[in-house]
């Protein structure tokens, strides 16, 4: 019941967390092809971005600069936008502002993320210090509010135009490229970005799709890790039931010699031994299962702040149960093979 109730939380918890990440950047992203970094975290040059936007078939490349700045008095990840072309590829949940604030963004001028303007106090236009790693210190005024998702947000607390970066950071560096092309993606479309990024080996080019299915891989691995590691309570909880019927068997010894007695088989025996251990298994996994799946319900709800998903996995659930029942012959095999091979009259003789 424990062993199966931790991993049945687990399960329900991190797939309405994978959930709640994916919904989040399908709902920023809107852009054919993505270009970040190999291993999708480190920066990248801003020729890589200027050379896929030169690739054929490609209607605009936005480049996305990222550093880190102290702003407000904090240290936060500071991003540079393109106003021209960035609500083409991304969507802002807006709260006070629309996609003509990101459009119309000048020089000095910032939109923020909702919470960061909660905490500082912002509203629109409020101003606000800004200081580079390089010592340049200016003035910013809020523009915008918009609601970044808490799961991935791409774009940092404070985004300023793509000019106005480059101006007060010594050398500024992309962390995404939004590509739209002029017609759907296809595989000719792709090796043509590819070609022209071949310049730049830190650079790695994938669609909309596939990006996503790697934040989703990311989660898998995370779980498969904790999986391995909650399979030892499952271990554990195999050890205490075959030492259960192992007692079993020895405590009812002469009630076995007397079933043997009157004409039952050995295999009826073992087998009698092997429901009785299945049935123990599947009322720890009635028990187990619900109670992982309202222990996840209660944390989901602790953490709706956060736009945690309570999605279920059915097949899981179902599949946990099979595996049960598969542990509850597992677990019968040494006491239900003692069982059978009791000696008839010393079983009777038993005390």
């Amino acid at each position: 019941m424990i062993g199966l109730a931790l991993v049945t939380f687990i399960a329900v918890l991190s797939n309405g967390m994978k959930q709640s990440n994916r919904r989040a950047i399908e709902r920023q992203v809107k852009s054919d092809y993505i270009i970040t970094s190999q291993n999708g975290f480190e920066a990248i040059s801003v020729e890589a971005g200027d050379a896929a936007g030169r690739a054929p078939d490609v209607s605009l490349a936005s480049s996305v600069r990222a550093g880190i700045a102290k702003v407000a008095g904090s240290g936060q990840q500071l991003t540079g936008i393109d106003p021209a072309t960035i609500t083409r590829v991304y969507h802002f949940d807006w709260k006070h502002g629309s996609d003509a604030t990101a459009d119309n963004l000048g020089p000095n001028d910032a939109i923020v993320d909702e919470k960061f303007a909660d905490t500082k106090n912002l509203s629109v236009g409020s101003r606000f210090g800004l200081l580079t790693e390089s010592g340049t210190s200016t003035q910013l005024e809020v523009k915008g509010i918009y609601k970044a998702p808490p799961f991935y947000p791409l774009l940092g607390a404070v985004s300023i135009s793509k000019s106005y970066f480059d101006r007060i950071f010594d050398r500024p560096q992309n962390l995404f490229t939004f590509v739209e092309v002029t017609a759907a993606p296809t595989a000719a479309t792709e090796q043509a970005l590819k070609q022209s990024l071949k310049s730049f080996p830190d650079a790695k080019v994938q669609t909309r799709s596939a990006w996503i299915h790697d934040q989703d891989k990311d989660f898998d691995d995370f779980l498969v890790l904790l999986y391995i590691l909650l399979a030892l309570a499952v271990i554990v909880s195999l050890v205490g039931m075959v030492n259960t019927l192992v007692l079993s068997v020895f405590e009812r010894t002469r009630e076995l010699g007397m079933l043997r007695a009157v004409g039952m088989t050995r295999h009826q025996v073992a087998r009698m031994v092997r429901q009785e251990s299945v049935i123990t298994a599947l009322i720890g996994a009635a028990l187990g299962l619900p109670l992982g799946v309202f222990l996840a319900a209660l944390v989901t709800r602790a953490l709706s702040q956060y736009d945690v998903a309570f999605v279920p996995q059915w097949r899981t659930l179902i599949a946990f149960a099979i595996v049960a029942m598969i542990v509850g012959v597992i677990a019968a095999v040494v006491p239900a093979r003692r069982a059978s091979r009791l000696n008839v009259l010393r079983a009777l003789q038993y005390e």
